[in-house]
């Protein structure tokens, strides 16, 4: 959905949204000034549109057993005679495929600059990152180079989209 598509009322139900999805419906309409039937329509509307993508919790890896998290850096090989295969699509696109499989990979963006892509991986260990390395970028004919960023904290946590009204 362009932005240009969103009112202003659409951007408190975004902000709103974003700090708690879980916040009740009368109290959401509230915020917003909207009744609470409107406001089930514009975020229906929403969801519809792919304004908002999907509506998920957010868990600290380490609860799960995965103290660990590393950016990775990969560059690929440019263009050659074996960056793609029969009618299995240019190397970008396969690493794509690739990792989409790995859930240990739980980002991943397509870059500019003197890399291809960055990742957010999670591990166990250090053990489980050389395994990992291993399986999907080491034996990678497709991979160059890759670079570990290893995060030692978190200097903040993933935050809302500024939404029209917080934009100063």
């Amino acid at each position: 959905m362009p932005d240009h598509d969103l009112d202003a009322i659409d951007h408190k139900l975004l902000e709103q949204l974003q700090a708690d999805s879980r916040v009740p419906m009368p109290v959401l309409a509230e915020r917003v000034g909207l009744s609470g039937p409107a406001c089930y329509r514009r975020i229906r509307r929403l969801r519809e549109v792919g304004a908002i993508e999907r509506e998920i919790a957010i868990v600290r890896p380490r609860t799960l057993g995965w103290p660990l998290t590393m950016v990775v850096l990969v560059t690929l090989e440019r263009d050659s005679g074996r960056a793609s295969d029969a009618g299995g699509g240019h190397a970008i696109d396969q690493f794509m495929r690739k990792i989409a499989t790995v859930p240990e990979v739980v980002e991943a963006w397509y870059v500019t600059g003197d890399h291809d892509f960055a990742l957010r991986i999670v591990a166990r260990d250090m053990e489980g990152y050389d395994e990992l390395t291993r399986r999907i970028l080491l034996d990678d004919e497709n991979v160059r180079n890759f670079k570990t960023l290893v995060v030692m904290r978190q200097a903040k946590a993933l935050s809302p989209v500024p939404a029209e009204s917080t934009v100063r």
